[in-house]
């Protein structure tokens, strides 16, 4: 058996196949990540596959070293976001949707996200010269409400009961919510971009 697949083999997976991310990078299946922990986890995993490791190796055991390092960084992409890092644990408990086609239940979010749209096409269109405090201030709120989401999403991922429609449709609600606040952060960050 060659370095390559010894070092490689422990890591049960083949290019294409459904891969549990967390396994990968050897971290509790949560929804709340350290950050910091996660890129020191890929560091290390793609230290084990670094071209300098492999100069004299065969052109077989060079694919498997790059299709393990692009597999460690295609997953350190996917567990670094809160979003796909949900829909990623979604898909690893069997719970499959698609995201664009999440219908709200809870009239209360539905008001919270209207009220949210209507100011930042408020600031959008506002043209004074106090528009960036504007900008800031709902940039703060915005980012408390995602904070918020992110603390719900986790207690239900925690909590939650896949046999329960209610249990699971929260959580779906939840993630869409979370990638509705996603996307107006990142319409305010345009919105930034367009003053300077």
């Amino acid at each position: 058996m060659s370095v390559v697949a010894a070092n490689l083999s422990r890591y049960k997976f083949r290019v294409g196949d459904s891969v549990d991310f967390f396994q990968l990078f050897s971290i509790k299946k949560e929804f709340l990540l350290d950050l910091n922990e996660l890129k020191l986890k890929q560091k290390i995993l793609l230290k084990k596959t670094h071209p300098d490791l492999f100069v004299n190796s065969t052109a077989v055991e060079k694919n498997v070293a790059s299709e393990f390092a692009t597999l460690v960084n295609k997953a350190f992409g996917v567990l670094k976001d809160p979003l796909t890092r949900g829909e990623h644990l979604c898909s690893i408990l069997g719970l499959q949707f698609d995201m664009e086609k999440i219908k709200f239940t809870n009239i209360n979010v539905l008001e919270k996200q209207f009220e949210i749209r209507s100011e930042l096409d408020e600031i959008k269109k506002n043209p004074s010269s106090k528009k960036s405090s504007l900008v800031e201030r709902f940039g703060k709120e915005l980012e408390t409400n995602i904070n918020q989401m992110l603390l719900k999403i986790d207690k239900s991922f925690k909590g939650l009961d896949l046999k329960d429609n209610d249990s699971t449709n929260s959580l779906k609600e939840q993630l869409a919510n979370l990638a509705f606040l996603i996307k107006v952060r990142y319409e305010l960050g345009e919105v930034k971009r367009s003053e300077v």
